[in-house]
């Protein structure tokens, strides 16, 4: 039994990881034993030992209640250190999360039994069995629309005391949710009950840790119900030329790299981010692109309300910063840092 190699050293180890290795013996037949060593010498949750036939592997293993972004990227610098042996084990894993570690490499275990396993003597994908998401990604605050009404209260906490009508139209959602978005926002902690010369009104607090939170959930919550496609240039010249194809008063606003760029003067864009709600073929011919699914421009509707959120040139700052944050890529994440300091209160 798989159980009879591994002391139960926390809940963890209980929950997450022996369920989903059980399940991936259950579906693959390879035997996998858990690895005890001295503590001294522990530098992940777990050691375990993959062996299919005549081949084996040892991995370090990391295990995770949920996996958010920034902890992907300080596992991608452990990683070079293991010679890639490292896998991520998790109950559930958002389908972006997924194509970002398959991406860089990082192998991943969900307690389904899904699966990526890329080592130099191994390989194993399991992508066909079905998986509950957990809590969080349940609620209406973190669902798509709940993430929309957190933008607009982080864009401007003085809505929180507007008539709820005025709420929904600037945050684009729909009436009957607000009150409820209020109470879950006072739930995690988000919403307090206090005063202003002498009036009582509704402030936000534990603003730093959702501006991270919200940054975090974007990527794998909202931003995949805004992507319309992806595109490339004609011509060289095109690309170069970037910024001279739009102006904001068209609608057309850059995000991602593109709005990093523009704002902090230090990143030089490889992914070419554009929000628009501009018909499709009148924006191909302005921005002068063609679709390609391998393309390095991407196209996104905008979830803000344009009237009031307008950020000239570029997607809203606090947009930007989640885009980038979320990034694994370090160049990236130090112009989140930037835009952050200089625009994110």
């Amino acid at each position: 039994m798989l159980h009879e190699h591994i002391k139960i050293m926390n809940i963890k180890h209980e929950q997450i990881l022996l369920p989903a290795l059980s399940k991936l013996m259950e579906l693959t037949g390879m035997e996998i034993k858990v690895l005890d060593r001295p503590d001294k010498e522990r530098r992940a949750d777990a050691i375990i030992e993959l062996q299919h036939g005549l081949q084996s592997v040892l991995l370090e293993v990391e295990v995770k209640t949920e996996i958010r972004t920034a902890a992907l990227a300080n596992l991608l610098e452990k990683q070079k250190t293991i010679n890639g042996n490292l896998l991520m084990v998790s109950r559930y894993i958002p389908a972006p999360m997924k194509d970002e570690m398959k991406a860089n490499g990082i192998s991943y275990l969900e307690s389904s039994g899904n699966c990526y396993i890329a080592t130099k003597g191994m390989y194993i994908y399991v992508s066909d069995q079905k998986n509950q998401p957990l809590a969080i990604e349940e609620t209406k605050l973190w669902a798509p629309s709940g993430m929309k009404f957190i933008f607009a209260v982080l864009m401007d906490e003085e809505l929180l005391n507007a008539p709820y009508r005025r709420i929904a139209y600037t945050a684009g959602v729909a009436l009957g949710n607000v009150g409820n978005f209020i109470y879950e926002m006072k739930r995690e902690g988000f919403i307090i009950e206090g005063s202003r010369n002498k009036q009582e009104m509704l402030l936000v607090d534990n603003r730093q840790i959702l501006i991270d939170k919200w940054a975090d959930m974007y990527r794998v919550t909202l931003r995949p119900k805004q992507l319309v496609g992806k595109f490339r240039f004609n011509k060289k010249e095109d690309r170069e030329n970037w910024h001279s194809h739009a102006a904001s008063d068209l609608g057309i606003y850059w995000g991602g790299e593109t709005a990093g760029a523009i704002l902090t003067k230090y990143l030089s864009p490889e992914v070419y981010t554009i929000y628009s709600d501009q018909d499709r073929f009148d924006l191909m011919k302005k921005m002068k692109i063609v679709p390609d699914h391998n393309g390095e421009v991407e196209l996104l509707r905008p979830f803000w309300n344009e009237e009031i959120f307008n950020g000239g040139d570029t997607v809203p700052p606090l947009l930007a910063y989640a885009e980038l944050i979320s990034s694994l890529d370090s160049r990236n994440r130090e112009t989140a840092a930037r835009i952050k300091e200089k625009y994110v209160k």
